[in-house]
């Protein structure tokens, strides 16, 4: 990972309850956090439980936090990831619609998940790391770029009908709007079922590509037409040794909790790495190797108490923060006396 995030991992590879945990910790019967399956407590139901709390504790002003639509390929009630939420690409977490989109694809052409991200990130992370969704870990044989309904609507529908009906749910709509459109798209799924008929006149509840597209009178232009932005500018970020302030400040759901990849992203923020795929792949990698570690309670996220502890997830990332510094420094002077 070059110099940056150096953080302790030796007792983390080590740890046989991390290598159980690694990209399922909540799926039951895989793992017993701490041995405790020698109790007489329940581990998978204790698990469960914690996930059900930290779930009910979330917040968003608007109530719009899941993707209820079982048929588009997700589960009913499944979370949205994180840079779904912000409308941010899963890799870089900078916004979608600042970029060419990309979709997964099999040997076949056909999208294997419903996630989007952006081409250069997507192409650049299966170079990187392997063929898996880094969301849903859905493997892949490739990535394809999505063009735009103006260049190539044909190709923008086909590649955006996950199930290759001809026609897209208000859920499959909602994902390709909060992807592509740099809008608040919180306001528009609040308002999607109360304008749907519009463009679904027969109320089979999907609308044909015609119906997005048209020119005038397309849903799309509609939507470009009626709903603002609202892209958050991220400015002002406090330093990361002003520990208390940091967590505070990436704690943007206000559940009281960082959850993993809500730390992938604040720290690819903090530390400016956007750009750099290959760094980014390894941040996101250190974290979950180390996660156990800090995540005492084995709630799935880190809580206040967690982060603020000494030698806590709040110490490693200033640790990890310095020693960049400290390399970057040396690299700067041995390129000034080359």
């Amino acid at each position: 990972m070059g110099n940056a995030l150096r953080v302790p991992t030796d007792t983390a590879n080590a740890n046989s309850v991390q290598q159980r945990q690694h990209f399922a910790p909540a799926i039951p019967g895989v793992y017993d956090p701490k041995g405790r399956s020698r109790s007489r407590v329940d581990a998978t139901a204790s698990i469960l439980a914690k996930e059900e709390r930290r779930r009910a504790n979330r917040r968003s002003m608007d109530g719009v936090w899941w993707d209820d639509d079982v048929e588009d390929g997700g589960d009913e009630g499944e979370a949205l990831h994180v840079s779904e939420e912000h409308q941010e690409c899963s890799i870089c977490f900078e916004p979608l619609c600042k970029e060419r989109t990309a979709v997964f694809v099999d040997e076949n052409d056909r999208r294997t998940c419903i996630h989007f991200l952006h081409e250069r990130c997507a192409r650049g992370m299966l170079a990187v790391v392997g063929a898996n969704c880094p969301i849903c870990r859905t493997t892949c044989a490739g990535a394809r770029g999505v063009p735009f309904p103006n260049e190539d609507a044909s190709e923008w529908f086909r590649l955006c009908d996950f199930n290759g009906q001809g026609k897209l749910s208000e859920s499959e709509v909602l994902s390709i709007v909060r992807a592509q459109l740099p809008i608040d798209w919180k306001k528009f799924a609040h308002d999607l079922p109360k304008i749907w008929e519009r463009w679904d006149a027969l109320g089979e509840g999907f609308v044909t590509k015609e119906a997005l597209v048209a020119t005038p009178g397309g849903l799309l232009e509609y939507v470009s037409k009626h709903y603002s932005g609202r892209m958050r500018d991220y400015r002002n970020v406090p330093h990361v040794t002003e520990k208390f302030k940091w967590f505070q400040y990436w704690d943007e759901d206000g559940s009281g909790s960082l959850e993993k990849d809500e730390v992938v992203r604040a720290l690819v923020k903090t530390f400016g790495i956007q750009s750099d795929v290959e760094h980014l792949q390894d941040v996101r990698s250190v974290v979950e190797n180390i996660w156990c570690v800090f995540d005492g309670d084995d709630s799935g996220g880190i809580d206040s108490q967690e982060f603020l502890v000494e030698d806590g997830l709040g110490d490693a990332i200033i640790a990890a923060f310095a020693a960049d510094m400290r390399s970057r420094a040396a690299a700067s002077r041995m390129n000034q006396q080359g």
